[in-house]
């Protein structure tokens, strides 16, 4: 089986590209495909280099702006492939003044056959929390473009959880049998389970955007730390992804109310300090008001960290019965999770034991077999219709 893969591949990658690469990897390990070629957009994406060791993937390099030259190599690859997978969001090939946006309009209008795209879903949060981010409207557009436009093309479409299945079906109005739910894995190996605790340390891994909800975590540690007999600190890893006015003034007030809140902004860390602090906090706290999977919740129950996240969106659905649940616009029930489990050691070390249970039922080799399950049901599929 051959298969083409689109997707975003910037320099630093987390999130989506992440999660690309991981899912490139098992692609090209699998015995059934014979070879993987990545489109790359000259000068503006990076593939990490030990990808580039297999003898499979090859990189199709097309210029980013439509030339002659360029619609015609994409044309052949096309052509030559049993599988086109996109694993890039919608709006990453929907610009009109670059050249991936007519090589689908081809397909649209049946100019190339139409039944070898395979599409992956990863959330929408642009319909839901349209100021989340640096897209803005823009993204919005041009994800309505591909519902009205594209959304029947793909032959399958892949849902990174059964929540964002739901949001498919609501937003783009996709029957759910053209729907697949296909779970990622964890990027850390499950662990033992943790029997010894306090740290006093709260964590939380995320970007900083008004959809994580850290405004609400500050105002329940803050409570929390009224309330405690010990001194707490709050380590806040994660980038400032979009501006958040309210922050600076909220943290100002509660240093002028309290001085010994102890909170950490720690920016972007390396992974291996992640795991680090995964080990090391007493609980791993995740408030965000909408996910489309959540692989931070999954990476600190494989290591054994106790978690408290949403009861919205797809994170029930991730940590099962492993952690303890809250509604994320109420801050006095965040408040109170918190306390509960800073406060109680054996249940910290009950929670640790079955949140690596719940990790261990999630794998990068099950979401790969699943993966190239679907790759080779359209790939049949297209090569039935086409003889």
């Amino acid at each position: 089986m051959k298969v083409t893969v689109i997707a975003p591949f910037p320099e630093h990658k987390d999130g989506i590209p992440r999660v690309t690469e991981e899912l490139l990897k098992r692609i090209a390990d699998a015995n059934q495909v014979d070879s993987v070629s990545v489109v790359v957009r000259r000068g503006m994406d990076f593939i990490s280099p030990s990808l580039l060791a297999s003898q499979k993937i090859s990189l199709f390099t097309i210029a980013r702006f439509l030339t002659p030259q360029t619609l015609v190599k994409l044309i052949r690859l096309y052509k030559s492939s049993d599988v086109v997978l996109f694993l890039a969001p919608p709006w990453d090939v929907l610009d009109p003044l670059e050249a991936l946006y007519f090589f689908l309009l081809l397909i649209k209008y049946g100019f190339l056959p139409r039944s070898r795209w395979v599409q992956v879903v990863h959330d929408f949060i642009p319909y839901i929390f349209a100021d989340d981010g640096t897209q803005g409207r823009r993204t919005i557009k041009l994800l309505n473009t591909f519902q009205k436009h594209f959304s029947d093309v793909p032959e399958r479409y892949i849902a990174v959880s059964q929540s964002t299945k739901k949001d498919a079906i609501r937003f783009w109005g996709l029957r759910a049998d053209r729907v697949v739910v296909i779970h990622h894995g964890p990027f850390v190996t499950p662990k033992a389970p943790r029997v010894e605790f306090g740290s006093k340390k709260i964590l939380i891994v995320s970007d900083i955007s008004p959809r994580k909800n850290h405004l609400r975590l500050i105002q329940a540690f803050s409570r929390v730390q009224e309330r405690s007999q010990s001194p707490l600190e709050l380590v806040v890893v994660g980038y400032m992804r979009t501006a958040i006015p309210e922050l600076e003034d909220m943290l100002k007030d509660v240093a002028r109310r309290r001085e010994n809140v102890n909170i950490t902004f720690a920016g972007y860390v390396p992974d291996s300090e992640v795991l680090s602090l995964y080990a090391q906090a007493d609980v791993f706290v995740y408030p965000s008001l909408y996910e489309g999977f959540g692989l931070p919740v999954l990476e600190a129950m494989a290591s054994g960290c106790p978690v408290i996240t949403s009861n919205v969106s797809s994170l029930p659905e991730v940590v099962g019965e492993a952690a303890l649940l809250v509604d994320p616009y109420d801050v006095e029930a965040l408040a109170q999770a918190m306390l509960t489990v800073l406060e109680d050691d054996e249940l910290k070390k009950e929670m640790s034991k079955k949140g690596i249970a719940q990790a261990q039922k999630f794998s990068w080799e099950k979401a790969g077999d699943e993966l190239l399950a679907v790759c080779r049901e359209v790939a049949d599929k297209a090569s039935t219709a086409t003889t």
